[in-house]
C-alpha cells in the first residue's frame, strides 16, 4: 500500500496538470518548515525529489494526507484536493478487502479443528446425525428455491473464495447461454445510448460483454512498473469503457469476443479490472447482435463542440488532429481541432516521452476534460493513453479493405 500512495502523491499530485511551476512553488513554501526545507531546497527541488522527501518524513502514507491539507488552502487546486482523497479512499477500501480475505483465511483452520475436535468428543451422541439429517431434509425446499433465485455464480464465501491480486471471484465455470427470448431481443436504435454507461461500486455478479476495441498494454506507473491496457465492451443494449489491470488478460480481450466479466470496480464512468479470475470465456455457441449504430457510438470521436457543454472531469476518448506543440516545463501544450473548433491538450508524465508533432493525428483515451480560466483542455492523468495514429494511405476504388475490425483505438 505505501507504493500506491507514494504513486498517488507524485503522478496524480505534484504531477498533474493544475500543479504548474507556480502552484508547485506555493506547495514547496506551505510545506518548508514541516520539511525543513532550505532556500536551495526550495529553488532546487523538483517533483520526484519532493515526493521522496514527502515519503521519508511521512513514511505511513508517503505524505499523501500532508499534501491534501496543502492543496485544501490554495484555492486553485481544491478540485485536486478531493481527486487525492477518492483515490486514497480506494487503496484504503483495497487494503480492507485483502485483510478481510487474510483473516478469513486464517480463521478457517481454526474453526476445521474445532469441528473436528467436537466431533471426536461428541461421538457417543447418536442424535447428532439425524439431526443434521433432518436438518438437511426440512431446508431442502428452501435450497432448491434460492438455487432457482441466485445467479449463474454463487455469492464467495469463506470455504470457497479464490484471491487473485485483490479480485475476489468464486472458482471459473463456462457462463450458461441466456435463453433464447433474451438473445433474441433487439433493441431500437432511439433506445441506444450515446454515452458509455457508469456503474459504480463493486460488482461480484458476471456480465456477458463483446469485446469491440482494445489497446497495446502500457506502463502507467514508472516507479512500480505497472502496465494496463484499456478496452471498450457492449452488450446489446449498451457500451462501457474498461481498464484491465492485469495483462495476462490481453489474450481474452479480442475484437468480437464474447467473455464474462465478474468482480469488477465501476469508478469514474469505468470498469476497473485487477484480476484474471474476474474474465471468464463463455459458452461456444454464444451469439450476440451488437448493432451498427452502438458500435458507432461506442467507437467514435466527439465534436469538439460538444465538449464546451460537458461537465468538467469528464473522461473523453477521441481521435484528433494535431495542430500546434509548446513545451514548458514538465509538460507539452497541443492545440487540437475539427470542423467544429479547437481545444488545448495537456500531457505529462511518461506521455511526454511519445513523439507528437503538428499535423499527426493522435488518439486519446481516458484524458479529463477540465479548463483554466477561459482556456478548455484535455489533460492527460495517471492511466491516459496516446498513440500517434499512421497516415492513412488514399486507395483505389479496386482497393480491397476491411474496415470491420480495429484492433486497437
Amino acid at each position: 500500500i505505501m507504493s500506491e500512495y507514494k504513486t498517488i502523491v507524485l503522478q496524480q499530485g505534484l504531477e498533474d496538470v493544475a500543479v504548474d511551476d507556480y502552484q508547485f512553488r506555493k506547495i514547496k513554501s506551505l510545506l518548508r518548515k514541516e520539511l525543513n526545507l532550505t532556500k536551495k531546497m526550495q529553488n532546487d527541488y523538483d517533483r520526484i525529489q519532493m515526493a521522496d522527501l514527502l515519503e521519508d518524513t511521512f513514511p505511513k502514507d508517503a505524505g499523501l494526507d500532508k499534501l491534501i491539507e496543502v492543496c485544501q488552502s490554495i484555492r486553485d487546486l481544491e478540485e485536486l484536493a478531493q481527486r487525492l482523497k477518492t483515490e486514497r479512499a480506494k487503496v484504503q477500501k483495497k487494503g480492507k478487502n485483502k485483510t478481510a480475505v487474510k483473516k478469513r483465511k486464517q480463521e478457517e483452520p481454526s474453526s476445521s479443528r474445532s469441528l473436528s475436535t467436537d466431533n471426536e468428543l461428541d461421538m457417543s451422541k447418536p442424535s447428532s446425525e439425524e439431526m443434521r439429517k433432518e436438518t438437511i431434509k426440512t431446508e431442502g425446499s428452501k435450497k432448491m428455491k434460492l438455487t432457482q433465485e441466485q445467479t449463474q455464480l454463487p455469492e464467495p464465501s469463506g470455504s470457497n473464495t479464490q484471491k487473485d491480486e485483490g479480485c475476489l471471484q468464486t472458482p471459473q465455470k463456462p457462463i450458461p447461454t441466456p435463453s433464447s427470448s433474451s438473445s433474441n431481443k433487439t433493441p431500437n436504435n432511439g433506445n441506444l445510448p450515446k454515452e458509455p454507461s457508469k456503474v459504480e461500486g463493486h460488482h461480484r455478479d458476471p456480465k456477458q460483454v463483446m469485446v469491440l476495441k482494445v489497446t497495446e498494454p502500457f506502463t502507467y506507473d514508472l516507479i512500480n512498473n505497472k502496465r494496463m491496457f484499456h478496452a471498450t465492451v457492449a452488450t446489446e443494449t449498451e457500451f462501457f469503457r474498461v481498464k484491465v489491470f492485469d495483462t495476462a488478460l490481453k489474450n481474452k480481450f479480442i475484437p468480437q469476443k464474447i467473455i464474462a466479466i465478474s468482480d469488477y470496480f465501476g469508478v469514474s464512468g469505468f470498469l476497473e479490472i485487477y484480476g484474471v479470475s474476474c474474465v471468464s470465456d463463455v459458452n461456444v455457441n454464444q451469439t450476440m447482435v451488437i448493432s451498427n449504430t452502438l458500435r458507432r457510438r461506442a467507437n467514435g470521436t466527439p465534436k469538439i463542440k460538444d465538449l464546451f457543454s460537458q461537465t468538467k472531469g469528464t473522461y473523453v476518448n477521441g481521435r484528433f488532429v494535431v495542430t500546434k506543440k509548446n513545451e514548458r516545463g514538465d509538460f507539452i501544450y497541443y492545440g487540437i481541432e475539427d470542423d467544429t473548433g479547437k481545444m488545448e491538450v495537456v500531457v505529462s508524465g511518461p506521455l511526454t516521452c511519445i513523439k507528437c508533432e503538428p499535423d499527426n493525428k493522435v488518439q486519446l483515451i481516458c484524458f479529463q476534460l477540465t479548463s483554466r480560466g477561459d482556456t478548455w483542455q484535455l489533460k492527460s492523468v495517471s492511466h491516459s493513453y496516446m498513440q500517434v495514429l499512421p497516415e492513412e494511405k488514399s486507395l483505389s476504388p479496386d482497393s480491397v479493405m476491411n474496415t470491420s475490425l480495429e484492433p486497437y483505438f
